[in-house]
C-alpha cells in the first residue's frame, strides 16, 4: 500500500513538473519518501544543468500548494500531505541543501 502511495505521488510530481516548468532545466523526480503518518512527503529532484538546481526546487517549493491541488485532482487519496521539495544530494544537490530547509 504504502509503494502504492509513493508511485502515484510521484508519477504526480513529475506530470506536474512536465506541465508546469518553464523548460529552462530538466527537473526529474528522483525519490520520494513518506513519512511513518503519511502526513508529510519529501520529493526529491535532480536537475540539469546542475546550475539551475536552487532556482528549480526554489520553484517548486513556491508552488506546494498548486501541487497540492493537482494531487486532489489527479489521484485519489483520503489525506493529502504537506510536501517538501529538494535537490537530490545523491544526483548533483549537495547533503547542505537537504539541511537547509
Amino acid at each position: 500500500m504504502k509503494e502504492r502511495f509513493i508511485e502515484a505521488i510521484k508519477k504526480a510530481a513529475s506530470e506536474f513538473i512536465n506541465v508546469e516548468s518553464n523548460r529552462r532545466s530538466m527537473i526529474t523526480v528522483t525519490s520520494v519518501h513518506l513519512d511513518k503518518r503519511g502526513s508529510l512527503v519529501d520529493i526529491f529532484v535532480s536537475v540539469f544543468p546542475e546550475t539551475g538546481t536552487q532556482a528549480a526546487t526554489d520553484f517548486l517549493n513556491r508552488n506546494r500548494d498548486e501541487f497540492k491541488k493537482y494531487l486532489k485532482k489527479h489521484v485519489s487519496l483520503r489525506n493529502i500531505p504537506r510536501v517538501r521539495f529538494y535537490a537530490d544530494p545523491v544526483v548533483g544537490g549537495t547533503i547542505e541543501e537537504v539541511e537547509k530547509t
